[in-house]
């Protein structure tokens, strides 16, 4: 788990510094040199000693207990999902990972293969896609295939260039990736590697965000065809801790087109 510590080391104090003062109900004297909170005011807020916040932000010590989460939840603002992101790093929350059996796979692609006017896909906890589609296959010009990963397919040059609300949809990617990803695994470990490359991914990186796969809408722009405007819908599979199901439909007014070149569509939980 010290690893973990260290990741929960880091996860705080980004917390830190993107809560104003204000925002938790304080309001120090001007000329104040950092826009977040000091350590000694977290430690205060959540009614611990500061040697102990201290030593919680540099990834020693003991850890948190569920009061003293709940305290420091208080104290960041903190919302459910980055709770329950803490409460895994503390190993309060069982992981539950699982691979899907290869039989399974297979079932799960038939089954997707029925739905042939909804492109779709199944991601499992390092947004690698599991099983896909022929029409989401096609969509993406193949870029949507088993053994690819979204955020990394996300984070493609053509991605950057054909969808309009690019920025946004990259955040809520690597938070999702942050959130789910199994860090005891040699493949997040390649995955963030791979990422860290991009200067984008390591500025959203360094943020420690985290959130649930979640719906948005996807805008396109592409060459030769125009405007295209996606709703992307996501469902965790019960049966599968940590997989996400994501579909995609036209929004009212918009047209799926499928060319010979595809677009690379949005490609993550």
């Amino acid at each position: 788990m010290s690893g973990n510590k260290s990741v929960l080391g880091n996860f705080l104090r980004a917390r830190r510094a993107h809560v104003r003062p204000v925002d938790v109900g304080l309001h120090p004297a001007d000329g104040r040199r950092v826009s977040g909170l000091k350590r000694e005011e977290v430690a205060m807020l959540a009614d611990i000693s500061v040697e102990y916040y201290i030593r919680l932000e540099q990834g020693r010590g003991a850890d948190p207990s569920t009061k003293v989460v709940r305290a420091l939840a208080r104290a960041l603002n903190l919302d459910d999902v980055c709770v329950e992101y803490v409460n895994r790093l503390t190993g309060r929350v069982d992981e539950q990972r699982r691979m899907i059996p290869p039989e399974k796979t297979y079932i799960m692609r038939e089954l997707l293969d029925t739905w042939a006017h909804i492109p779709a896909y199944i991601t499992d906890g390092n947004l690698d896609i599991v099983a896909v589609n022929e029409l989401m296959h096609s969509l993406s010009a193949g870029a949507i295939s088993p053994g690819a990963n979204a955020v990394v397919v996300h984070f493609a040059p053509e991605n950057k260039r054909q969808i309009v609300n690019w920025e946004e949809l990259a955040a809520r990617g690597v938070a999702t990736l942050r959130f789910l990803g199994d860090r005891s695994s040699a493949r997040y470990d390649e995955i963030v590697r791979e990422l860290s490359a991009d200067q984008d991914f390591m500025k959203l990186w360094e943020l420690h965000q985290v959130a649930r796969p979640s719906d948005f809408d996807s805008h396109l722009r592409l060459d030769g065809i125009g405007e295209i405007q996606m709703r992307v819908h996501n469902f965790e599979v019960p049966s599968l801790p940590f997989h996400t199901m994501t579909t995609q439909s036209p929004k009212p007014g918009f047209e799926v087109l499928t060319t010979n070149s595809g677009a690379r569509e949005t490609a993550f939980a």
